[in-house]
């Protein structure tokens, strides 16, 4: 083998193997960039962005359905996944909305991008005044069997 062929043999050999894994490594980190929210993990949580994207649009979708049947709104919340985290928990501080999970869980996912989707359909003063009517209907609101107490 001539010097020019040996050394395209090991240089195919050697970059091949880096070019590929440079190539998945950017279609898998172009996946994760292409969610529709903002991830943190530090502690390299297992996990599907995959996974989490299709959760994102199914409780989305299915939350606009249920919101207005006959013209569901667009809803596409943006938020911080939060993975690795002490609790499982929904954190809006400082403006930046984040749901925190100790591991990957795709109910509790689910259920965050529902309580931040939510948000996004009731104002601030809609929220405040469902919340404000909740209570005043449950303070009027007697038990029949109370009554009969009495």
């Amino acid at each position: 083998m001539s010097p020019a062929s040996n050394l395209f043999h090991r240089l195919h050999s050697h970059i091949l193997p880096c070019a590929l894994l440079l190539l998945l490594t950017s279609v898998l980190g172009c996946a994760q960039n292409n969610l529709p929210f903002e991830v943190s993990n530090p502690s390299n949580k297992k996990w599907s962005p995959a996974e989490a994207g299709r959760i994102y649009d199914s409780a989305c979708d299915l939350l606009a359905r249920t919101i207005r049947p006959e013209k569901p709104p667009h809803l596409r919340p943006k938020f911080r996944l939060v993975l690795g985290a002490d609790s499982n928990v929904f954190v809006n501080q400082g403006g930046v909305t984040e749901v925190h999970l100790k591991s990957w869980n795709p109910e509790k996912f689910a259920e965050g991008v529902v309580i931040v989707a939510v948000r996004d359909v009731l104002r601030a003063d809609e929220l405040a005044r469902v919340v404000h009517q909740s209570v005043s209907l449950a303070a009027s609101t007697v038990n029949v069997q109370d009554l009969g107490r009495r």
